[in-house]
């Protein structure tokens, strides 16, 4: 993997994401603790750097961005 690589994929994972933002759009639906993705094309790439788990009902859960990403990010920007 390339610095530039590296660098894309940090700063993919420092980026929050907006769900309530994403649930008014159409692209998720919040099922309980999780999301159902109504629209996985709109489904912007940073929230699909972070889908942790994926049950059998559909329902899809999310990791949140890290500190450790940003750290990396500011890291490779130098």
């Amino acid at each position: 993997m390339s610095k530039e690589e590296a660098l894309e994929k940090a700063k993919s994972l420092a980026t929050p994401i907006d769900f309530d933002a994403l649930v008014a759009e159409g692209i998720l639906e919040k099922k309980g603790a999780g999301y159902k993705i109504l629209d996985m094309e709109r489904l912007p790439d940073h929230a699909k750097d972070k889908i942790t788990e994926i049950s059998s009902d559909g329902k899809i859960k999310f990791s949140k961005a890290t500190k450790s990403a940003q750290k990396l990010v500011d890291k490779l920007s130098k």
